[in-house]
């Protein structure tokens, strides 16, 4: 039975946002979506594959420079001992955020880390080219596919029938590819994704190299536990923590 991403999570999860430092509101109810940010997401893919992010939204200030904001705001991260903010696209965040905002950024923090970390971060050492953020613990898919072509095929052949085809980018919209001595990786990390485009995935990936989808491998880049989505969407709202 397909596990669905769907229904309400009535106050799982808590979104902050700020201009300048406001009370935290209420948690609201939300959803998950695909990485197309306009349709929920089903998938059985979950478990180590799927991971609970704290995510940042970020409108810049006009003019103001968005690869700047990102290596200032990377460098506050390793400062504070926080690890790597990741780009990912706005479709990561639940369907009331973007309804509010859509973020022209979006950089998520890594394995771990707690909303209240990020919200601290960003209150404590807002950029000034930063107008208005957003924080929010999210879910994302945390994969990466493999195939391996058969003799006469190489890898590179491969990559470039995949570029050249397009399907992957529509699907996935970032994700980075990798020519290996015996096969082709591709890795992604974004918003949940279906089962059906993870199977329009394995499709390409497997027409690129003349197998089978079947032979196109989907694999957790992290071990387990990751989050199980069997009883639905689970709580994720940061545990209580002490100061």
């Amino acid at each position: 039975m397909k596990r669905v991403l769907a229904g309400l999570l009535v106050a799982a999860a808590g979104v902050a946002w700020y201009a300048r430092p406001v009370p935290e509101p209420a948690p609201v109810a939300h959803v998950v979506v695909g990485d197309a940010g306009d349709r929920l997401a089903t998938t059985t893919f979950d478990g180590p594959m799927v991971r609970k992010r704290a995510a940042i939204a970020i409108k810049p200030a006009p003019g103001a420079d968005r690869a700047s904001i990102a290596r200032e705001l990377r460098a506050l991260a390793a400062e504070q001992k926080l690890g790597r903010l990741t780009d990912a696209t706005f479709a990561v965040f639940s369907e009331q955020l973007l309804e509010y905002l859509v973020p022209e950024m979006t950089l998520v923090l890594d394995e771990g880390v707690r909303v209240y970390d990020a919200e601290a971060l960003m209150r404590d050492h807002q950029p000034a080219s930063v107008a208005f953020y957003l924080v929010e613990p999210v879910l994302v898919h945390d994969v990466t596919f493999c195939v391996l072509p058969p003799d006469g095929v190489t890898p590179e052949q491969v990559r470039e029938r995949q570029d050249a085809e397009g399907v992957l980018g529509d699907a996935l919209n970032r994700y980075v590819t990798d020519v290996q001595p015996t096969g082709v990786t591709v890795r992604y990390f974004g918003a949940v994704i279906s089962d059906e485009t993870i199977t329009a995935v394995r499709e390409s990936m497997g027409r690129a190299a003349g197998v089978p989808a079947g032979r196109v491998h989907v694999t957790a880049n992290l071990p387990e536990p990751g989050v199980d989505l069997s009883h639905g969407v689970p709580d994720l709202r940061d545990r209580p923590h002490g100061h």
